[in-house]
């Protein structure tokens, strides 16, 4: 397998996004929500009356990725740096609580 399967919500010709600035929908599929999880997708396309559509990401599409955006997170600004990594530990140990 040389990609990661995923799926997004489409409702009309926006995408479900989560709730981000509160908004829940977006215009730009590359800014939907990722789902891993096909049966979570539906449940949520049910919810909204949407549809779920199939994606695919490639393994070295992931890696040129990963890298540009290291080369961009570490351009940034220490304090900017600072608060992104608490956000980060923040969220991991509440993952856990």
């Amino acid at each position: 397998m040389d990609s990661i399967r995923y799926y997004v919500v489409q409702v009309d010709e926006r995408y479900y996004q989560g709730e981000i600035d509160f908004l829940t929908f977006t215009d730009d599929e590359e800014q939907a929500f990722a789902f891993t999880d096909i049966v979570a997708a539906n449940q949520l396309a049910n919810e909204v009356k949407g549809i779920v559509l199939t994606r695919e990401v490639s393994y070295k599409e992931l890696e040129d990725f990963s890298a540009q955006y290291l080369v961009e997170y570490e351009a940034l600004p220490k304090e900017e740096r600072d608060t992104i990594e608490s956000f980060c530990r923040d969220l991991s140990i509440g993952m856990f609580e």
